[in-house]
């Protein structure tokens, strides 16, 4: 339910997985991205990017012409900027010269191409390994066609990370890493899952993760970017540009469902075998839990209470739109059994509906945010009169003080940096309100006017949304003496 309007294209993009040792000794590198990036801020991730036209120029020996080629060359250059590694090199490189040279390709100076003609670097394709091609689905608010592939980190050559779009680089044993998953302290993309599986199960790796991502939809897609939170993107029919509502399954043992939100049939039949699946694993489904009313959140709830006989919690304002079987308060915990510590607690944050709940996870210090906060940089819509942009604002700095990490919104991806986000979103809806302030003048305006001198940064065709969280600013500028409704018009007061 944000402001731009259809589903993100694929970009080509490479990632390195660099590892080092042998047996019980392998380790792989992976990075931390930082909390100021636009795509999976905070994740864990391996090293990688999208394909830039120098990587066109970058020679490769026995690399076919084509993107194979130009992928390899992505990679090369991304492991550079990112650690100062150089892999895959055909013949030895003078490692006295590397820092200088990642320095100049940081600052701008050369490009990635242009060091390897100056040094004589030449790189051969053997020494890339492909290890699976991944695709994000369509749900997310960016999207990737990466290659991956597995490289020796050189002899002599140490990576280490220059903070900016990473924060943090180590090396890490597989078992080790999957471990921080399971506990909570690490959240990824299924890419880097199943690969950190495949090198701690050991044999022939490369074979296992190049189909890793078809057997990765077998029997059916999973992705639980944190354990034991699985989402599962439903086509339904939100506001632009959103196409999916996400539900999720939360808890070890017992479960909780978040937003089902499409009832249609085909929509409704996958997610019942994700249930399936998790409860072939030992997982029964407790109850379901609504975030809002609003159809992209409900529509599959009578299907799933019909087929699994569990209770529905949700607001007492909620409950006034639709049937549920308890109602929630703010501040309620809400059990889950399962190993680790799986309460789940509601905390009432209206704004965009009067009943609106988003569910925090204090152990993970993850937090469902339902339409609050949608994936990406895209705001949601108050439409007042269920909108109302003062209780939105207040909804907002109250998560400022839970000591929230992970954001697992109802559209878009998930995303970790989350008071860098809730700040950003409170700053937006500020200077927002600032430029309505300044589009009054003692002369009445209508909305459609006012739109135009507010919202001058947003695309015309989604004016007509704008125009509602508009109105929900006049109203609060209204309460608090600072504007004035004649009519269908609105002044300065």
């Amino acid at each position: 339910m944000s402001n731009a309007s259809s589903v993100p294209p694929l970009r080509e993009s490479a990632a390195v997985v660099l590892l080092r040792g042998e047996g019980e000794a392998l380790e792989v590198f992976w990075v931390k991205r930082s909390d100021a990036v636009g795509y999976m801020p905070g994740f864990e991730a391996f090293i990688g990017g999208k394909v830039g036209p120098e990587d066109i120029e970058i020679a490769i020996e026995g690399a076919p012409e084509g993107p194979e080629r130009i992928l390899r060359a992505c990679v090369i250059r991304e492991a550079f900027e990112e650690s100062g590694v150089l892999p895959a090199l055909a013949s030895p490189a003078d490692l006295t010269a590397l820092p200088e040279a990642r320095r100049r390709l940081l600052a701008g100076e050369a490009t990635f191409d242009m060091l390897a003609r100056e040094h004589g670097w030449s790189f051969r394709a053997d020494a890339l390994t492909f290890a699976g091609r991944w695709m994000t689905p369509p749900f997310a608010t960016q999207r990737f066609d990466t290659w991956f592939f597995i490289a020796r980190v050189p002899e002599g050559q140490e990576p280490s990370v220059h903070v900016g779009e990473l924060a943090a680089g180590e090396w890490i044993k597989p078992r080790d890493a999957i471990a921080r998953w399971k506990s909570g302290e690490a959240t990824f993309a299924a890419p880097i899952l199943h690969t950190l599986i495949a090198l701690d199960q050991g044999g022939d790796v490369a074979a296992r993760l190049a189909t890793a991502p078809e057997r990765s939809g077998d029997p059916v897609r999973r992705i639980e970017l944190k354990w034991g939170m699985v989402l599962h993107p439903m086509r339904t029919r939100p506001l632009p540009p959103a196409t999916h509502t996400n539900a999720y399954l939360i808890g070890e043992r017992e479960m909780a469902l978040i937003d089902p939100g499409s009832g249609e049939s085909e929509e409704i039949e996958a997610l019942f075998k994700v249930i399936e699946m998790l409860e072939a694993e030992g997982r029964t489904l407790k109850f379901v839990l609504l975030t809002h009313h609003h159809p992209d959140h409900v529509e599959g709830v009578d299907a799933v209470r019909a087929r699994r006989r569990v209770p529905v919690l949700a607001h007492a304002e909620t409950a006034k739109h639709m049937s549920v079987d308890q109602t929630l308060d703010d501040g309620e915990a809400i059990p889950l059994e399962g190993g680790g510590g799986w309460t789940l607690h509601a905390l009432h944050t209206p704004g965009h509906a009067r009943g609106h709940l988003c569910f925090f996870h204090p152990r993970t210090r993850s937090l469902f945010t339902g339409d609050l906060i949608t994936g990406g940089t895209g705001t949601v819509i108050v439409d007042p009169p269920e909108g109302d942009m003062a209780a939105y604002i207040e909804s907002l700095e109250r998560l400022t003080g839970e000591g929230i990490e992970t954001l697992f919104p109802g559209h878009g991806s998930p995303q970790g940096g989350a008071m860098r986000r809730i700040q950003g979103l409170i700053a937006h809806r500020r200077e927002r309100e600032a430029k309505v302030v300044a589009a009054l003048s003692n002369e009445p305006a209508s909305n459609a006017t006012l739109v135009e001198r507010a919202y001058a940064d947003t695309p015309r065709e989604l004016w007509p949304y704008a125009e509602r969280s508009l109105l929900a600013h006049l109203i609060k500028l209204e309460r608090e003496g600072r504007a004035i409704q004649e009519g269908d018009h609105w002044r300065a007061s």
